[in-house]
């Protein structure tokens, strides 16, 4: 795996100073990752490109509220990202609409791609019961009744499943 030397607090740190070429550097590091992640979740590139370009607004206007304490740069970053595509998703497809707007195109377990970090190598790691019910809390935003209804299951055993996937994630993380 290689490591990325961008530092992305340090870059958050400066966009809070109104430092744009930080914004730049961050926009330029990040952004085909963050368009991917869009993609993934809202299959309109032209909506992706939206949100995408709304996010790094919002991260401008609210690098000063970025708190190294509380949690990891990327990660603040990425937060903002997906609230924003959560939201949009809720906005456009009602829960009435679960089937309808549903693709079975989650990130394959099968090996098919290969890993590019320890969070994916967590992930691919776990059995589909685990795997499936967070990936598409993850992706598409689904209530464990929403998930439920889609897998025909209880909604307390898909809890219980994306509870446990989290924790084995969890666990297998470097400390």
């Amino acid at each position: 795996m290689v490591v990325s030397p961008f530092d992305y607090e340090a870059a958050l740190l400066a966009c809070a100073q109104g430092d744009e070429d930080a914004l730049q550097d961050l926009y330029q590091h990040e952004s085909p990752r963050m368009l991917a992640l869009c993609l993934k979740m809202l299959a309109q590139r032209t909506i992706a490109e939206d949100l995408m370009r709304d996010t790094f607004v919002s991260i401008w206007k609210h690098a000063n509220s970025y708190d190294p304490q509380l949690c990891a740069a990327r990660a603040w970053i990425y937060s903002i990202l997906r609230h924003r595509a959560l939201h949009r998703l809720r906005v456009t497809r009602p829960a009435q609409s679960l089937d309808m707007g549903w693709t079975d195109n989650l990130p394959a377990a099968d090996g098919s791609h290969k890993p590019t970090s320890t969070m994916i190598e967590a992930i691919t790691g776990l059995d589909e019961a685990q795997r499936r019910p967070l990936l598409m809390a993850f992706y598409n935003g689904y209530t464990y009744e929403q998930i439920a209804a889609r897998l025909q299951a209880p909604a307390a055993h898909i809890k219980g499943c994306v509870q446990t996937g989290l924790n084995r994630i969890l666990e297998q993380q470097p400390a």
